[in-house]
């Protein structure tokens, strides 16, 4: 088996299942589950459609695993006496991913959706869900920004929300009531089986609330912090559940990943989603009449027009610049990483060699 290649896709990796039993199967494929500090658990279809969930052993390849696995990657495992041992990961469809402690950090992976809640009150930050989009336009996955608890603020309240949302570069918008049960049934036609969701957004945002509304699961949820107006973080780490489809005749699941609360998201190696979500920006930035135009005094300059003229936001333009920045700064500092290393390893083998010809 040592042959196999990430780049297999599923269904070359499920025709190395055999109709054995369980016990003597040698290789069987899961999806990741959840990921904790000392185990990983998965679900797989072993045998005759003998469907179990188990703890995955990690081989120190794939280890740390932040760096290596991601809640919904499908992995090929083999026995390992009573156990199975993680053999290959398959190569996903999409990965999301983002900077924690200054080292990238996998989200969730092959999903079809990303499902970016906000709430209609004090948590409401128009900056973090354009962070949100890069993130998910960089993965080519497809964004969806809900706006829960709409019971929450006022009819004209929640036309302010949406109009803030329409700025957005995302066409799927949805504003929902969990406690009303409102918006729930348009959600719910994303609901098709085979289909993988992930939902983000900042601690107490109503995922977990959203989660159990769909699929009557009995996720913890906390209240709202009454001095202000932000929920309780109730998700501690990244869970894949998975529910029915809406199609009853389909007999199908859906999978969905709930994510613990992320106030603060640091982007990594993400240009392109940052581009794409200030795409009326970037596509001006193209007209300038300098290539390296920084959009301050130079003379041509179709961005600066477009401020003037109030065809773009400030505000916008500033978080534009802001995460490309943040994108520029952490490329350079992990290429004088990778230069640093090189050179220490090129150092040390020049020590040895010295050390031979010495001695």
């Amino acid at each position: 088996m040592q042959q196999l290649s990430a780049q297999l896709s599923f269904d070359e990796l499920t025709a190395l299942h055999s109709d054995e039993e369980p016990t003597n199967q040698p290789y069987a494929v899961f999806r990741i589950t959840a990921i904790h500090r000392d185990r990983i658990e998965a679900i797989g279809e072993l045998g005759s459609s003998n469907l179990i969930s188990t703890d995955l052993l990690c081989p120190p390849e794939f280890r740390p695993t932040s760096l290596f696995l991601a809640v919904g990657d499908w992995v090929l495992a083999e026995r390992a006496e009573e156990h199975w041992r993680i053999k290959l990961v398959v190569e996903p469809k999409s990965r999301l991913q983002r900077l924690s402690v200054d080292q990238p950090q996998l989200i969730a992976a092959n999903l079809d959706y990303l499902w970016i809640v906000t709430s209609a009150n004090q948590d409401f930050n128009l900056k973090r869900l354009q962070r949100y989009l890069a993130l998910a336009l960089e993965a080519n996955i497809e964004p969806v920004v809900i706006l829960t608890k709409s019971d929450l603020c006022s009819e004209a309240e929640l036309e302010e929300y949406l109009a803030q949302l329409k700025k957005l570069n995302c066409h799927l918008i949805h504003a929902i009531s969990t406690l009303e049960g409102t918006g729930l049934d348009t959600l719910k036609t994303y609901l098709n089986s085979g289909t993988s969701i992930a939902l983000v957004g900042s601690s107490g945002v109503g995922k977990s609330s959203l989660l159990n509304a769909l699929a009557g699961t009995q996720q913890e949820v906390a209240g709202i912090r009454e001095d202000d107006d932000k929920g309780k973080h109730t998700t501690t780490a990244r869970q894949l559940f998975f529910i029915d489809s809406a199609d009853e005749k389909a007999h199908g699941k859906v999978a969905v990943i709930d994510t613990p609360g992320m106030r603060e998201l640091q982007l990594f190696n993400s240009q392109q989603g940052i581009e794409e979500t200030f795409a009326d920006i970037h596509s001006l930035a193209q007209d300038c009449r300098f290539s390296d135009c920084h959009h301050e005094q130079e003379p041509g300059c179709k961005v600066r027009e477009a401020l003037e003229n109030g065809t773009i936001d400030p505000s916008d333009f500033n978080n534009y610049q802001k995460l490309l920045k943040e994108d520029e700064h952490i490329k350079r500092r992990d290429l004088g990483s990778h230069a640093e290393r090189k050179h220490q390893r090129s150092f040390s083998k020049m020590v040895k060699t010295m050390n031979k010809e010495i001695w």
